[in-house]
């Protein structure tokens, strides 16, 4: 490993440059917000009964009742360590020297300079944020997040975290889906409601991609629920928008208890290790998952052990970090090439897990996994 060979890259430049980029395009910083730890491990302490325990009326003098403690679950897990690389090789290397050569000496196009390099630099942090994307939704709409040769390239692919949600609260509907005769309003969203009501559970956000809200608003009934008076009069009801679904869940809330519909609308592309590339929302088609807040936990993150200052003093590695992500660059000589890095230990543990509901919309009961 060598110090970088491209012109301009220092420890500060590449603070300076990485301190520009933000994580905007993605769900998991509002739904997990980040949470530094100082050890490689997360935990998630769970309140599972959400029932309200009356006091006892006792007494005076007498001794008081004590009661069990059955509030709290834990769950606990290592924090995983995140990589991608991207390299320049030699014909990419040849074109950035022609590129130094045709500049004036004086004055050089540093702007130029810095976006040769800056293009892996935030590659590299993308890629790291899309993975705990892919981690944060995938758990969410399964109950569990699991790894293997299709969806991870490399070779530690034994990471399975399974959140134990209860069997009744993992449910299908009472029918599948499939055309336009299914039941959200009036059968499967207050059966929903009922359960969490029946644990203690008061839901107020139910998420879904977009495709699944699609086929629960092309459903007869929400059609006619949610259109206006005249339109129904006049017979002009359409499909309504995720404002209109909205409007009327609110409108009804006795019923549905101030739920709202909350979209995930993500893409995210996986590379194998042969260089075949996929991509898709990693939050599950045909599911909805109930939930009473929009926050469901923290992602715990800790610095990599190359930001100790026992491995900065002997590496030649150019490095800096941007919140949870460390970006690095190299060369090396045999063969030439170019690296940049981006390195991070983040996992973001969903706490409301076993307060929550998943319910799968194309069968009568669930069978995801």
């Amino acid at each position: 490993m060598n110090k970088s060979m491209i012109q301009g890259v220092t420890d500060e430049n590449i603070k300076a440059v990485i301190q520009e980029y933000d994580t905007k395009e993605f769900y998991w910083p509002s739904l997990f917000p980040p949470k530094e730890t100082y050890d490689l491990t997360w935990k998630t302490i769970e309140a599972k009964a959400g029932l309200k325990i009356m006091a006892d009326i006792v007494a005076r003098g007498s001794d008081i009742p004590k009661k069990q403690r059955k509030a709290f679950d834990r769950l606990m897990g290592d924090i995983p360590k995140l990589a991608i690389s991207r390299e320049l090789e030699e014909e990419e290397l040849t074109d950035y020297d022609i590129m130094i050569a045709l500049m004036p000496k004086v004055n050089p196009d540093l702007k130029k300079i810095v976006e040769f390099w800056a293009e892996d630099t935030q590659y590299c942090w993308e890629g790291i944020n899309a993975r705990i994307e892919w981690m944060a939704l995938k758990q969410i709409s399964l109950g569990k997040v699991q790894l293997s040769n299709e969806n991870n390239a490399a070779v530690v692919t034994q990471f399975d975290v399974d959140y134990q949600i209860p069997a009744e609260q993992k449910m299908g509907v009472a029918t599948v889906y499939s055309g336009t005769n299914s039941k959200p309003l009036t059968v499967d969203i207050p059966n929903a409601i009922k359960l969490g009501k029946k644990n203690g559970y008061n839901y107020k956000y139910a998420f879904m991609t977009m495709d699944t809200f699609e086929k629960v608003a092309s459903q007869e009934e929400v059609i006619k629920k949610s259109a206006t008076l005249n339109e129904n009069l006049v017979g002009a009801m359409d499909t309504p928008d995720l404002a209109t679904f909205n409007k009327y869940l609110a409108k009804k809330q006795t019923k549905y208890r101030g739920l709202q519909v909350v979209i995930i609308d993500q893409d995210i592309a996986c590379e194998l290790q042969d260089g075949q590339q996929f991509n898709g929302n990693p939050f599950e088609n045909d599911v909805i998952l109930f939930s009473e807040d929009k926050i469901l936990g923290n992602t715990f993150w800790k610095r990599p052990v190359d930001m100790s200052d026992r491995f900065k003093s002997v590496s030649k590695a150019n490095m800096a970090m941007h919140g949870h992500v460390l970006i690095k660059k190299f060369s090396q000589e045999s063969p030439i090439k170019e690296v940049t890095q981006g390195i991070a230990n983040a996992f973001p543990a969903w706490n409301l897990a076993g307060r929550s509901i998943l319910m799968q919309i194309d069968s009568t009961s669930w069978n995801k996994n």
